[in-house]
């Protein structure tokens, strides 16, 4: 075999998204994927839950990957010559297919195929869908039918055993997926301190990883939180197509690689084969020829794969004629729905090149009470329970449970006034969340306007409310105000307000396009509005270079760590940051744990701060349309 023709696990899930993706992914075209093997495995907790599930087979034979992929299949099959073996990733090759599966038990003629996943699995619920339905939560209540919650997941596994069992066509091959169970509350407290993860080539950007486990072996194996669960009657349900499927695309690569084409419609403003400064192609553009350099674009407009409905919609029908500018959207056929009125004022307002704000905007700001708190969250569902229930205890969390672990608060006393910034940020092993609550709570108090951007903030309070209950956190105080400030149900009113749900009703830029994010908003506003660099404490955050005036976020400093240099711009990184500091490569190292910190806390304050530049802007436009109508 070579390295170009065969078909891989991950081929073959980018080529169910689009099947001329698989084209572009052969052939390495870039990607907008920024996250490292390294980044997407420690947010997942992929490498202590691979470690944890491998340490269960103490018989086990660990497949090594230095030698490259050919020795990894060889070696594979030496292997299974033997009656009964146990290997972590093999390596299986089967007629252009190629598979690496995380735990591969042969015992003579049967073959057990375990692929270890992150997603939770509640084992209680699952007894009692079994019970009362008939149906295990793979399967939709009412169609019976694997559910698309857990097609993919299926689905990947499903290839494994195709793969298998074209290798070995005689053998009983049973599917297995193993995760978190989320019933289960951590018996072991601090579990993932136990593990410490390290490169073994420290310039291979992270890649190149292996988990020590420096704990109790026989008290891990009685007492983890891990779950395998059959999923053979699922497989079976999806391998018809999916072989059908697999064929066509090993045949775009057998005999030399080939695209498959695929018409372009609504679902490639999701294509991640973008170009970008350092390599220049670009699979959508590929597709799309000239049709990809419109601008105003169709794809661009705000919910525009709803109209005309899932079946037959209008900008599929309208790309097939190569009408693709945002003005070919005939106007008549946007649909009377929640969607409509944002979308003729982006087609407006886009068209006439103007910033809009509705004439409501007005009302709606003096409604907000000083002193008014800008506020932004930090937070992790984390499918390993590193962190322990209290002081004291020595039962660990559920799997997957609301982390909280950073707040940021940007306070304006008065109108007029600069903001003062706060924070608070947990470094600890006990679930941070009432402290990070208590802290909050000192923080806001009761008076005042608290501005969220969307309804992450409320969820999380939210979540810490109910689990002061589950946890028996008594802070009666603390309870009261948890149920003053959050809203519960959509009639609640409370002090919280929703700055994305106030962009949708009440601003438009056209460079924001359909997004209303906090980081589309902010560049839209910064780099169009001077006045703002004047003002004493926005100063730090103004850098123009070759005359662009550049986005806050990328004015952020960077840290070295590791031989790296580092800044956090997202919430993805922002979590990463923190799972680093509590079992990453350098956890024992309190100066780089410092860093990190440093790193969390300034990009926590720019996301208040964004929400206080936004703020003041819609301000300015009152006042301005208060003196225009003057």
């Amino acid at each position: 075999m070579t390295d170009s023709i065969y078909l891989s696990k991950s081929d073959f899930k980018v080529a169910q998204t689009c099947a001329t993706k698989l084209y572009y992914k052969k052939l390495g075209y870039p990607t907008v994927e920024r996250e490292s093997r390294y980044t997407r495995m420690l947010s997942s907790g992929g490498f202590i839950l691979e470690k944890t599930a491998q340490l269960l087979y103490h018989e086990g034979i660990k497949i090594q990957s230095d030698r490259g992929l050919q020795a990894c299949i060889h070696q594979t099959a030496q292997y299974l010559q033997q009656e009964n073996v146990t290997l972590f990733d093999a390596a299986i090759y089967a007629q252009h297919k190629l598979v690496r599966v995380d735990i591969l038990i042969k015992q003579g003629n049967k073959f057990s195929l375990i692929g270890i996943r992150s997603k939770s699995f509640n084992t209680v619920e699952n007894a009692e869908a079994l019970k009362y339905r008939g149906l295990n939560l793979f399967r939709h209540k009412k169609s019976g039918r694997v559910s698309s919650h857990w097609r993919g997941y299926i689905e990947d596994i499903a290839y494994q055993t195709y793969v298998l069992q074209t290798e070995f066509p005689e053998a009983e091959i049973v599917p297995y997926l193993c995760m978190p169970d989320s019933s289960q509350l951590g018996k072991i407290e601090r579990f993932a301190a136990d593990f410490k993860i390290r490169a073994i080539n420290p310039h291979s950007n992270f890649d190149d990883i292996e988990v020590d486990f420096l704990g109790d072996i026989d008290r891990l194996r009685a007492n983890h939180f891990l779950t395998v669960v059959s999923v053979a009657d699922e497989v079976n349900e999806l391998l018809p197509n999916l072989i059908e499927l697999a064929n066509v695309y090993v045949d775009s690569l057998a005999d030399g690689l080939r695209k498959i084409a695929t018409p372009i419609d609504k679902n490639c403003k999701k294509c991640e084969f973008r170009g970008n400064d350092f390599d220049r192609r670009d699979g959508f553009k590929d597709c799309w020829g000239e049709l990809a350099e419109v601008e105003p674009h169709i794809l661009d407009l705000y919910q525009g794969g709803r109209v005309g409905g899932n079946d037959n919609p209008v900008v599929n029908n309208l790309i097939e004629q190569g009408k693709v500018s945002l003005y070919d959207m005939p106007i008549d056929l946007l649909e009377n729905t929640v969607y409509l009125e944002r979308q003729l004022v982006q087609i407006e307002n886009t068209f006439n090149d103007r910033e809009w704000i509705s004439h409501n905007l007005k009302t709606s700001i003096a409604a907000c009470k000083y002193p008014l708190h800008f506020i932004d969250f930090e937070t992790a569902q984390m499918p390993i329970p590193y962190h322990k229930v209290s002081k004291d205890s020595d039962v660990g969390i559920k799997s997957y449970e609301q982390i909280a672990f950073q707040w940021s608060c940007h306070t304006i006393e008065s109108y007029g006034e600069a903001p003062i910034h706060s924070d608070w940020l947990s470094v600890g092993d006990v679930i941070p969340n009432f402290e990070f609550a208590e802290t909050l709570m000192a923080q806001l108090g009761d008076t005042g306007t608290v501005f969220t951007w969307a309804t992450h903030e409320n969820n999380v309070l939210r979540d810490i409310y109910f689990q002061m209950d589950d946890y028996g956190y008594e802070n009666l105080e603390l309870k009261t105000w948890l149920s003053k400030i959050v809203k519960f149900n959509n009639w609640n009113k409370t002090r919280l307000v929703d700055m994305n749900a106030m962009t949708l009703k009440y601003y438009f830029h056209p460079r924001m396009k359909a997004k209303t994010s906090l980081k589309s908003v902010l560049p839209a506003i910064w780099v169009t509005n001077p006045y703002l660099y004047q003002l004493p404490w926005l100063a730090t955050y103004f850098k123009a270079e070759n005359g662009k005036i550049l986005n806050p976020y990328d004015v952020l400093s960077s840290i070295e760590i590791s031989e790296q240099s580092i800044a956090i711009k997202d919430g993805t990184g922002a979590m990463t940051a923190y799972l680093e500091m509590l079992f990453g490569q350098h956890s024992e190292d309190e100066a780089i744990k410092q860093k990190w910190q440093d790193l969390l806390r300034q990009y926590c304050q720019l996301d208040t701060m964004a929400m206080v530049i936004i703020w003041t802007h819609w301000n300015h436009l009152v006042e301005l349309s208060g003196r225009c109508r003057e």
